[in-house]
């Protein structure tokens, strides 16, 4: 069963002749690892926001679960696909560290202890414990992209997009989250990894997607 489809998909930002993605034809399985590589501007990170709905394909379509993508909410989106932009600043929303990786685990109608013990596990595990009551806002770059792993992975989606995770990270902490990743995916969870980072992503996938120029140029498995 195909879980993410997109059949013929294209779209170009306003302003521009030339197309992000270009007829774009892709199948995803339920709990497939892929790496999606590319200079930049080769329409990757596009990709992977008409995947989440984020943007509508203004030719072709995009389903989800055999659903038309535009026909969920970004929460019902959400409860089946998490994604971490580049720029994890465009994430953060809440108060407090604490509260940025329990808002959602709260949404979803976990119990109070239950909420505690996740939120104490993912942010112990990136040694980001010490700052849950700091103003997400005034952390470092890498330190705010830990926090947006942490309350993404915190909700355990069927599939994780992940645009750039290392990009802002430092050597020991990107060692811990592949091997997060490599955990998550022995469980069955899907990986889309999009980067430029050829040793994180290593050993994380089965399939790797190259792209250039908003097209698919290979596709190995």
């Amino acid at each position: 069963m195909c879980f993410i489809c997109l059949d013929s998909v294209s779209f170009t930002y306003e302003g521009k002749k030339t197309p992000a993605v270009n007829d774009v034809s892709l199948s995803f399985a339920a709990g497939e690892s892929v790496a999606i590589v590319g200079l930049n501007g080769s329409g990757k990170s596009t990709l992977a926001r008409l995947m989440m709905g984020l943007l509508r394909p203004q030719k072709g379509k995009i389903t989800l679960s055999d659903r038309p993508i535009e026909e969920y909410s970004l929460p019902e989106i959400g409860r089946k696909l998490g994604f971490v932009l580049q720029n994890p600043s465009l994430m953060l929303f809440s108060t407090s560290v604490y509260n940025e990786v329990a808002f959602g685990l709260k949404w979803k109608g976990k119990k109070r202890q239950e909420v505690e013990q996740i939120c104490y596990n993912y942010l112990s595990y990136f040694d980001i414990w010490d700052l849950r009551d700091e103003l997400p806002f005034n952390l470092s770059q890498g330190q705010k992209q830990m926090v947006v792993l942490s309350a993404i992975l915190a909700l355990e989606p069927e599939c994780l997009i992940l645009d750039e995770p290392t990009k802002n990270i430092d050597g020991y902490r990107k060692k811990k989250l592949k091997k997060l990743l490599l955990d998550i995916r022995a469980r069955g969870i899907g990986l889309v990894i999009i980067t430029h980072d050829y040793d994180f992503v290593d050993g994380l996938y089965t399939r790797k997607i190259y792209m250039a120029d908003g097209k698919v140029m290979a596709d190995e498995h």
